[in-house]
């Protein structure tokens, strides 16, 4: 048995064609403030090239390492007041000395949900931006037919990038969620119990054959580094013995971007 592969590309490729058909002529631009990081100006070119292929602006304002918490918080509402600016990102995750910058994020422009203010839009299932990360996980499983209504959901991570919005976003589709992580006793029988596994906790073959049925569907998010090469929480011998599963790479990254621009374009239309 060989797993089916839930590929990120197609996906990404409808989403993009709806953001390019919503953008029409319009001119939308995407700011990320962070840190000189490496892995954090990976994923910033990685937008900047995507972002090329559907006519969005993408730049990045790289602060000096030294720059103290308040002139972080300035450069992020300086960001945030320019009118030609739709989106605005900070990188995650970032030193605790620096974590309150968040709250200098625009709600109007916060495209990655981090405003405490659109966590509580989250919360409360009101209108307003959703993580991109957990909403690539829904629109993966959407275009493959996964309806998660009635079905049981075992999150492995309770990050609040991942694990926690997801877990909400999960539960407002009528999923049962159990939210797991890497100190929960008996693991891998609570996820052969689920109908769908996603693991998002960036430990390299976390997710291993006795985790999963010939019934399982699994999401992987996980994102690490072995033998200099880039791989996800689920071991290679998964793919063998479940029915359905995202490749790292190839899967939930792309779409990831995809619904960034996506919640981009939202921003553009709605609030400028």
């Amino acid at each position: 048995m060989s797993a089916r592969q839930l590929l990120g590309k197609p996906c990404a490729e409808a989403i993009y064609a709806e953001v390019r058909k919503r953008l029409a002529n319009k001119t939308a631009k995407l700011v990320a403030v962070g840190f000189d990081e490496e892995r954090w100006n990976q994923y910033c070119n990685s937008l900047s090239k995507s972002a090329a292929n559907v006519g969005i602006i993408c730049e990045q304002v790289i602060l000096d390492s030294k720059v103290t918490p308040s002139e972080f918080a300035e450069a992020v509402t300086k960001v945030c007041k320019d009118g030609s600016v739709a989106g605005v990102m900070v990188q995650q995750p970032l030193p605790k000395e620096y974590a309150d910058v968040i709250h200098c994020i625009d709600v109007n422009k916060d495209v990655d949900c981090l405003n405490p203010l659109s966590v509580a839009r989250l919360y409360q299932g009101a209108d307003g931006f959703r993580p991109a990360t957990p909403q690539a996980v829904l629109r993966l499983l959407d275009y493959y037919g996964v309806d998660l209504q009635g079905k049981n959901v075992v999150i492995i991570g309770r990050g609040n990038t991942v694990g926690k919005p997801l877990m909400l976003m999960a539960l407002q589709r009528n999923a049962t969620v159990t939210v797991c992580h890497t100190k929960t006793r008996n693991l891998p029988q609570i996820c052969r119990n689920a109908d769908v596994v996603i693991s998002a906790c960036g430990v390299s073959n976390l997710v291993t054959g006795d985790f999963v049925t010939g019934n399982s569907i699994v999401i992987d998010v996980g994102l690490s580094f072995s033998n200099g090469k880039t791989c996800g929480d689920v071991a290679s011998e998964v793919y063998d013995k479940c029915q359905a599963l995202s490749p790292v790479p190839g899967g939930v990254g792309p779409v990831t971007r995809a619904v960034l621009f996506e919640n981009l374009v939202k921003a553009l239309n709605k609030y400028q």
